[in-house]
Formats: structure tokens, C-alpha cells, sequence
């Protein structure tokens, strides 16, 4: 189909055939090894085959093509093995869906490269040409992203908007190595905060208890005490651990970490197996069957949505849940820790660094209550409990104090969604209904 012709003085050319009955084509190659002119023989008859085929590139292929320099892939679109490829043809679609057969992440993050994917197709459409997209249009996007038109604009909070904004300057960054755009439209756009603080909630130990007091199921007691007095993460920590894992004689739990296995030093850590942990545990492993690996094992199937199901739960225990489900578990778990150890040791446990814990992670247990304490106006009246998590040190319940708000509080409510409508932090929970014991088969 090809074949390779070298001149005396070493340079070397691919001739080659798209068309049985047609002309000889050629693409030059310049003065290169042998080895380097068997591998572009192997990918122009691979590229001719799926011309012949109809079909697209596989992932490889794309991606050799991709990387080549603006000056070989003229030389291949001249020979009519390259349409569609490079700046001047690429369109959207073209450009994402290549992006998205290379990329190599978890699903997790392909699932959120996938939403951004999904607004540059909406608003753009995958038929723009990639050229024809200009740093006005990304201020468009930006623009339409954070609700500029009503009928259209999706419904995202600032926090999203930066994100997708974030995502969307990192493909572009790809699109310029791949020479399918000349600049980044996005590198002047400023994202914004990634965070969004309303949504970050302390969740009361009562609140937990009570919940895990009315589930039945001990696999699902498990799963929300690990979260909240474990502070891992859920469901992939959760999943990832094992009765080999948990020494009940040390009093220790070793965590696999399957976001950071490509860390080596972040890959495990081990944390205190901490008093609230071990009753769950032990009355689980009473009732695990023989041989059994896992610790949650009835609810490792890929279908099961652990957020929905964990919905349920909360309501019938005659409460409401909370946004960030299991994340504000394991904040409100690093919070309390905090409180009583050294901010090194607490990271070391859960599982992440300072400055994500400071800004992702760290919560307001009660700011009334702790700016009554700092002043000293609450004394022996102070709105505290033991920990018996942490050795008998102090930790908020998160219950509104007695003598109302503090000046420093007027304005700054952790949760103040709930605040609009009456509800003072700490009360966001309870319900006008009696709670309901889950059945057996209720989740």
C-alpha cells in the first residue's frame, strides 16, 4: 500500500496509493532514519485504511497526528491524508470528541470534563469551526454560563461557572498542541472562586447519631460512621477497605487512598480507629460471612447511587439532608479534629494537605458560641461537649447560644440558605415530622 524511497544523499519520502486507479501521491519526509520512515509508513496506511473504512481514527493514530508539527501536516493534508486536522478544518466536535478518546483519568474526572464538554457544545455548537471561536466568544460563554440569558443559560453557582471555565482553558490548552487553535480564548477569562461557602455545613454529632441509631442495615451504620468519625472518603476510600485493614487490637485502620494511588507517599495512610468507629465495625464483622474481604460488601455494585440512597435515609430518620452529602461528613470530621490536634497530624489522618484543608475542608462549628467563649462571656455556660473521639477535648455541638447572635456572626451564617427562611444554624436539620425507622428493605 506504501512504501519507502530513499535518495542518495539520505533523504527519505512515503509513496503511497489512496485510490487503486488513481495517481502515485508521496509525502516527504526530509533526512530521517529508517526507523523513523518505517513508523510513518505504518501510520499512512493505517490512515488510508480508515479512509477506505469510513471510519474514524482510533486513539493513537489521533493523537500521532495531533502532535505533529504544522509543516508535516501540510504536507499530509496536500496528500489528502490529513482533511479535518490542524487549524484550518477542525470544528468543535471534532476537537472534543479527540480530546475525549485520548484522555486517560479516572471516571470520575471524565464525568466532570464531560459537563464542560456539554456547555461548549450548547452554546458554541459542535459544528464551529475551531478557528472561527475568539476570546470575545469565550467572554460570551463565560457570560452564558453564569445565567446571561434566561431561557437558555444554565442554572450553575459562581463556584461551578469557575470550574467549567477552569476545565474548558485546560482543553484549550491541548487544542494549541495539537495546532488545531493558535491561541488560548480562555487564558484572559478570570474564573473566579472554585469554592462555594454556602454549601459548607458542620454537621452535629447528634444529627449523625441519630441516624445511624435508625438504620437497621450495619453495613450502611458503617458506611456513615467511616465518613463522619473516619473522615474518608466516600464511596472510593469506603469501598477500597478491608477486614485485613482494620486491627481492632492496635486500635488502627489502614485507608487505600484510589485517588492518590498514583502518589506514592499518598497511596495509604493509616488512621486511629476511633471509639464512634469500632462498635459500627465490630457488630458488621460479627455479621460478615466467612471469608469475606471487604468490608462494605453488599453495596460495591457500580449501579448503586450511595448519595440517593443516603437521601433516603436522612428523611426517613425525620430529617433533611444537607448539600455535599458525604463531603461535609468528612469536613465536619476534620473540623472537630482541629479543635484538639495539631493541624500536621489532622491532614495526616484525613488524607489531604493545610491549604486544602483550610479552604476546602475547615467549617464553623459555632461561631456565636465561640465568640461568646473568646470574650469570655460565657463561662461556665459555654455551649460545649466531650469528645470522647478526641480524648475529652472541647467541640461545639453546632447549637445556636443562648444570648442570640454576635456581632461577628450578623452577617457570616455558615449556612445561610437556612437563615432566610428562620432557621438558625444548627436547627437546619430537624423536621416538623416524626422520624421513621428504615425497614430492612426500605434503601
Amino acid at each position: 500500500m506504501a512504501s519507502i524511497v530513499t535518495y542518495a544523499d539520505g533523504l527519505r519520502r512515503i509513496d503511497f496509493n489512496i485510490d487503486p486507479n488513481g495517481d502515485r501521491k508521496s509525502v516527504r519526509l526530509g533526512r530521517v532514519s529508517r526507523k523513523v520512515a518505517e513508523t510513518w509508513k505504518a501510520r499512512i496506511e493505517s490512515i488510508i485504511a480508515d479512509k477506505l473504512g469510513r471510519r474514524s481514527h482510533d486513539s493513537e493514530t489521533s493523537k500521532w497526528l495531533g502532535e505533529l508539527p504544522e509543516a508535516m501536516l501540510s504536507r499530509l493534508r496536500a496528500a489528502g491524508l490529513a482533511e479535518g486536522v490542524g487549524i484550518a478544518d477542525a470544528t468543535l466536535g471534532d476537537f472534543l470528541a479527540r480530546y475525549f478518546e485520548t484522555m486517560t483519568a479516572k471516571p470520575a474526572t471524565r464525568t466532570f470534563y464531560g459537563h464542560t464538554r456539554r456547555n461548549l457544545e450548547a452554546y458554541f455548537t459542535a459544528t464551529r469551526p475551531m478557528r472561527s471561536i475568539t476570546p470575545a466568544d469565550a467572554d460570551g460563554f463565560r457570560a452564558w454560563l453564569a445565567g446571561a440569558d434566561e431561557k437558555t443559560s444554565p442554572d450553575l453557582s459562581p463556584a461551578t461557572v469557575a470550574r467549567r471555565i477552569v476545565a474548558a482553558r485546560s482543553m484549550w490548552r491541548l487544542a494549541i498542541r495539537w495546532k488545531l487553535a493558535s491561541e488560548n480564548i480562555f487564558a484572559g477569562i478570570k474564573a473566579g472562586h472554585q469554592r462555594n461557602d454556602t454549601r459548607k455545613l458542620f454537621i452535629p454529632r447528634e444529627v449523625i447519631d441519630r441516624i445511624i441509631t435508625d438504620t437497621p442495615d450495619l453495613e450502611w451504620k458503617a458506611i456513615i460512621a467511616l465518613a463522619r468519625y473516619g473522615g474518608i472518603r466516600t464511596p472510593s476510600e469506603t469501598f477500597a477497605l478491608r477486614w485485613g485493614d482494620c486491627d481492632f487490637e492496635r486500635g488502627t485502620i489502614r485507608i487505600t487512598c484510589p485517588k492518590l494511588a498514583h502518589v506514592e507517599s499518598c497511596a495509604q495512610r493509616t488512621i486511629p480507629m476511633f471509639p464512634e468507629l469500632r462498635g459500627p465495625l465490630l457488630a458488621l464483622f460479627a455479621e460478615a460471612a466467612e471469608g469475606s474481604e471487604y468490608v462494605i460488601a453488599r453495596y460495591r455494585q457500580g449501579s448503586l447511587n450511595l448519595r440517593q440512597q443516603f437521601e433516603r435515609i436522612i428523611k426517613r430518620a425525620g430529617l433533611t439532608p444537607w448539600p455535599k452529602l458525604f463531603h461535609n461528613l468528612r469536613a465536619s470530621r476534620e473540623t472537630e479534629l482541629m479543635r484538639e490536634y495539631d493541624l500536621a497530624t489532622v491532614c495526616k489522618w484525613i488524607g489531604n494537605s493545610p491549604t486544602i484543608a483550610a479552604e476546602h475542608y475547615a467549617t464553623s462549628v459555632d461561631l456565636n458560641s465561640d465568640f461568646r467563649r473568646a470574650t469570655g462571656q460565657d463561662g461556665a455556660q459555654q455551649n460545649v461537649h466531650q469528645s470522647p473521639a478526641v480524648g475529652g477535648g472541647r467541640v461545639g455541638t453546632g447549637q445556636p447560644g443562648a444570648n442570640g447572635e454576635t456581632p461577628e456572626n450578623i452577617e457570616n451564617v455558615p449556612c445561610g440558605q437556612f437563615r432566610e427562611k428562620g432557621v438558625h444554624n444548627g436547627d437546619w436539620a430537624r423536621r416538623d415530622s416524626n422520624p421513621h425507622v428504615l425497614s430492612d428493605k426500605g434503601f
